[in-house]
């Protein structure tokens, strides 16, 4: 499939008709695969990506599950907004000519997709110029998923955000859907359930009347049970969207509110009630500190002039005592002499002459000299203590001091949380608003929930009208397992399984080879050793060292798994076997230099006859441009008016014109 033209018309910012010409052109014998748009943020690259998936996929194009209101609601979201400003019920339309090979002939095909804002969308098909008049809607897109399989087409057709999703994605999940659509498994699948089907039917016609009755009663009921199961689950997906919604709301209204300083409002009342009790608590320390400041602190702000008083007093205090002690002595001293002279007789005066030297020396030092301050003991003693609770006091007040600082900065700080937060009025709307959403996703939540508990009984219910069906069908089958038909049956049956797992197991071991043939093509030198393993049964992607070792994906950088998941792709593509054109939305994003070059260089060259490379100029820009140039067939520019809202093409790159300017 080569895509020739895409024509839009009021599609997006794209305002009117526009035709883009798609066909690569060839210089000389050289292919040049890459037609390149250029674009800014919200241009209208997207546009044309989404332009080329709507075209082929139809509502496919939006995923699996999206009712057909939803899909006509999608559709007029998709009309240019001036165009239906001008014209409320203007007509949009995205029309796609390629040429194909279908059954052997080689055609050319349009397909035009046109839809307005009351009716219903319209699908045409033109094979060779002729329109086929005989094909409804259905019929149509059928044709169209015959050639491009929605599970296929997201593999030709995507954008970073698939990248990024398929990157990330850890389970599987993707690439076992992607896997099986690619082997046909559904198909066997499915044709062992019609087997299943036939082979019942056989049962159930050489059933007596009673076992038939029952069988057709069990038939009904499971068949019932069955819509209602699937009734169910659409409403648990529809409320799984209401409900991803409110929380994005959610989500959104608490960013608001945080960008307006509802942190700071949240915790307003607590943090004023906090500084209440800091204002107390500091009224407190103050009134302590003036305790302690109008009591004996004075007496140790002068440290050592208090002490030197204190010895001074010390030292007439020890003056006063030998005067005194002197002057008790002198009284007692002639009765002494008078007893000693009385007992001692002859050595009585050497007695008295030792006793005198004694005391007189002892006397002496302090018996001359005059206290300098004459004051009591009390009043010394009284000194002495007011000094040392002066110190004690001046502890105390160093600890008060400290804890009032705090009690200051703490109150400080608090009062910069609440000036900066809004007052309540002013988040009044949004906090009001908030909780409505908080409201309508309990409600939501709850019949969430409710429809899984109902899903899970009417499936358990399922499970066991299928379990009793299969009994009977069992015993049916075992009376007439001697017939031939059925003996062919299970032996096609059989025969399914093992081809199915011969397939699958054949398939996986291709994709290993064109997986790592891909890797190794897009990695680093350093990565060039490692090879990869896929588990058959979910279809998970391992990378292995050299040494056998699995590496474990989640501790690979955001541009090594896109270059991972870019491998995936070239190889789930090439293993289709299908020749579809590449279209690429913005998918250098998350990369750095080296991995941007590999892909320049050995991916979107090589990935198809026709890529389609819609980038910034940051993605693809004049160096990478300039790698590519000679792979590249033709360019556009997407140039986004902002006076109108709208887009128009001009051919050439970002830079074309500054280089006819230099020229």
């Amino acid at each position: 499939m080569i895509f020739k033209t895409l024509t839009l018309n009021n599609f997006r910012v794209f305002n009117g008709e526009t035709t883009i010409e798609l066909t690569p052109r060839k210089q000389g014998v050289f292919e040049r695969p890459i037609i390149l748009f250029g674009g800014l943020n919200g241009a209208g690259k997207t546009s044309i990506l989404t332009a080329i998936r709507l075209a082929l996929l139809g509502r496919r194009a939006l995923g699996t599950v999206i009712t057909k209101k939803d899909y006509q609601a999608y559709l007029n979201e998709q009309t240019n907004n001036a165009a239906t400003k001008e014209d409320p019920n203007a007509e949009a339309a995205i029309k796609l000519s390629f040429t194909h090979t279908h059954q052997g002939e080689h055609k050319l095909y349009e397909i035009t997709r046109t839809w307005q804002a009351e009716s219903e969308e319209k699908l045409t098909l033109k094979v060779n110029g002729v329109v086929d008049e005989a094909l409804t809607n259905d019929q149509v897109q059928a044709f169209l998923h015959e050639l491009v399989p929605p599970g296929i087409g997201d593999l030709f057709f995507f954008d970073g955000e698939k990248i990024a999703e398929l990157a990330e994605d850890d389970t599987g999940t993707y690439l076992k859907e992607a896997v099986q659509k690619l082997l046909g498994i559904d198909i066997i699948n499915r044709l062992n359930t019609d087997l299943d089907i036939y082979l019942k039917g056989l049962g159930a016609e050489a059933a007596d009347k009673d076992t038939r009755k029952k069988i057709q009663a069990a038939e009904d009921e499971k068949r019932t049970i069955t819509r209602d199961v699937e009734a169910t689950r659409v409403k648990i997906d529809e409320l799984g969207s209401i409900l991803t919604d409110i929380k994005s709301k959610i989500a959104n209204k608490e960013a608001e509110i945080q960008s307006q300083g509802g942190a700071w409002a949240e915790t307003k009342e607590q943090e004023q009630a906090k500084i209440n009790d800091l204002y107390e608590l500091e009224k407190e320390l103050t009134s302590k500190i003036r305790h302690e400041l109008s009591g004996t602190l004075p007496m140790a702000l002068a440290p050592n002039a208090m002490q030197g008083l204190i010895d001074q007093l010390s030292e007439d205090q020890k003056i006063k005592q030998a005067k005194a002690f002197g002057s008790e002595l002198n009284q007692a001293l002639p009765a002494l002499q008078d007893k000693i002279a009385a007992d001692f007789d002859e050595q009585s005066s050497d007695i008295m002459a030792t006793i005198n030297s004694y005391f007189g020396q002892l006397t002496a030092e302090y018996g001359m000299a005059s206290p300098e301050l004459d004051i009591s003991d009390s009043e010394f003693a009284l000194i002495q203590a007011q000094f040392k609770e002066g110190q004690q006091s001046q502890r105390l007040l160093k600890e008060l001091s400290t804890a009032l600082e705090q009690v200051q900065d703490k109150l400080s700080s608090l009062s910069i949380n609440i000036e900066r937060a809004p007052d309540a009025a002013d988040l009044k709307e949004l906090y009001e608003g908030l909780r409505a959403l908080e409201k309508e996703r309990d409600t939501v939540s709850k019949e969430y929930i409710s429809e899984l508990l109902k899903a899970k009984t009417l499936k358990t219910k399922e499970l066991e009208l299928a379990k009793r069906l299969e009994k009977f069908y069992a015993k049916l089958k075992n009376n007439h397992s001697a017939d031939k038909a059925v003996h062919r049956v299970q032996q096609s049956q059989y025969v399914l399984d093992d081809f199915k797992t011969a397939l699958t197991k054949l398939r996986v071991t291709q994709l290993e080879e064109l997986f790592v043939t891909a890797y190794r093509k897009l990695a680093r030198k350093e990565d060039l050793k490692l090879s990869a393993k896929i588990d058959p049964q979910n279809f998970d992607v391992n990378l292995v060292d050299a040494q056998g070792a699995v590496i474990n994906r989640k501790s690979m950088s955001a541009g090594e798994k896109q270059i991972f998941a870019f491998a995936i792709l070239e190889a789930l593509g090439k293993l289709s076997g299908k020749v579809l054109p590449v279209v690429v939305d913005t998918p250098l994003g998350r990369l750095d230099s080296k991995h941007r070059d590999k892909l320049i260089k050995h991916y979107f060259p090589e990935a198809s006859e026709q890529v389609i490379l819609l980038s910034t100029d940051t993605e693809v820009d004049q160096d990478f441009y300039n790698a590519i140039e000679h792979q590249v067939s033709h360019a556009f520019e997407i140039e986004f008016n902002q006076a109108t809202s709208c887009s128009t093409l001009r051919e050439g790159y970002f830079w074309a014109e500054l280089a006819k300017e230099a020229v």
